[in-house]
């Protein structure tokens, strides 16, 4: 028995080192394709550079004194903040969603200054390696090619003051919170909100395929691109993942009321496609209802300023948001179904069961209908 004992602990000792080492390896290999990202950002802003200054040396007197020069937009206006990489001009903040990681200006190119673009700014990225990892994991996800998902246009490293930076087109009219805001009273019809998540949807397929999650999904980081059409943006805390679970040993946390319980560490299952479907449920419920999920049941509980901590123990209390079908008559009860079940506090949960999680987002886009 003493000798079965043993053999016993021997093996559980090295199941456990194996796991360890896993999560060591798929942490390593994010490291290093961020790493690798990095190099290839900056060694592409330096090529740029050496190519501008260059440049101008090539030309002819003649070529220079045909050479159109940029009509001076803006100059009514206030003096640039700064100018990257003698490309971009920054001339002034965005009244838009922020993240604490980086600023966002308005900002326009010195070749074609009529269009005016974003420029989301990761100020002293150098001293801070969470600030330029976001700005890496954002570089990494911005580039998937997807009519729902924001796009970059250029992104580098400025070489006078170091600050990391994206540009991206200026999307209008903007958020879906700063936009509803605007609408204060006016709702959204069932089949626009259909749209939307249908479109978010589609937009976090297309990422899972290429082995991302997003891990953000709230109103702020859903713009619209015209009437119809949305982008998904802000992927700061998006994830690699395999076999649609997480590989960073990090809890990539959340936003209030959308995080998943997962992010929170209401349970031990790992972030994974099916955080996102919860940020997906949790979305519906606020674009339907006009609230977010558990606001209602919070504030009842303990006032107006909750906070994420007492969040996550209502959410370990089992208590439930009220169904989205309950609040608005204008939701189907199918529906207020369907949302109630991706916001199963339990991942496997949100889904049918036996389903493969990888088939999540799929699966939901056709539930929508």
């Amino acid at each position: 028995m003493a000798t079965a004992e043993l053999d016993r602990q021997r093996h559980q000792v090295l199941h456990q080192a194996q796991i360890q080492a896993a999560a060591i390896i798929s942490q390593a290999r994010s490291d290093a394709e961020q790493i690798i990202t990095s190099a290839q950002i900056i060694a592409s802003a330096t090529l740029q550079r050496a190519r501008s200054r260059h440049l101008p040396r090539r030309r002819s007197q003649a070529d220079q004194r045909t050479q159109p020069t940029p009509a001076p937009a803006h100059s009514d206006g206030p003096a640039p903040i700064m100018v990257l990489n003698d490309r971009w001009r920054i001339y002034a903040p965005l009244n838009a969603d922020a993240s604490a990681m980086a600023t966002l200006y308005k900002a326009y190119e010195l070749a074609a200054p009529a269009t005016t673009v974003v420029a989301k700014v990761f100020h002293q990225a150098n001293n801070d390696p969470q600030r330029f990892r976001t700005f890496l994991r954002e570089v990494r996800s911005m580039r998937l090619q997807h009519p729902s998902i924001g796009q970059i246009i250029d992104s580098g490293q400025d070489h006078r003051s170091q600050a990391v930076y994206l540009i991206s087109p200026l999307y209008q009219p903007g958020s879906l919170n700063l936009h509803l805001q605007q609408r204060a009273g006016a709702g959204v019809s069932l089949q626009w909100g259909l749209q939307v998540l249908g479109q978010v949807l589609a937009g976090l397929q297309a990422a899972a395929l290429s082995n991302i999650i997003h891990l953000d999904i709230k109103p702020q980081n859903i713009v619209l691109d015209g009437p119809t059409n949305i982008r998904i943006i802000d992927w700061g805390m998006s994830q690699l993942h395999r076999a649609g679970k997480s590989v960073s040993t990090v809890s990539p946390g959340g936003t209030k009321w959308f995080a998943s319980p997962e992010q929170l560490g209401v349970t031990d299952a790992a972030p994974s496609t099916l955080s996102d479907l919860y940020g997906v449920g949790a979305l519906a419920y606020w674009l339907l209802t006009g609230l977010a999920p558990l606001r209602r049941e919070l504030e009842t509980a303990v006032g107006a300023d909750a906070d994420l901590l007492q969040v996550r123990h209502l959410m370990q209390a089992g208590t439930r948001p009220e169904p989205a079908d309950h609040l608005t008559p204008d939701v189907p009860e199918h529906l207020g179904r369907l949302i109630d079940q991706w916001l199963s506090y339990t991942p496997t949960d949100r889904i049918p069961h036996g389903m493969d999680p990888a088939a999540a987002l799929g699966w939901a886009r056709t539930a929508l209908g």
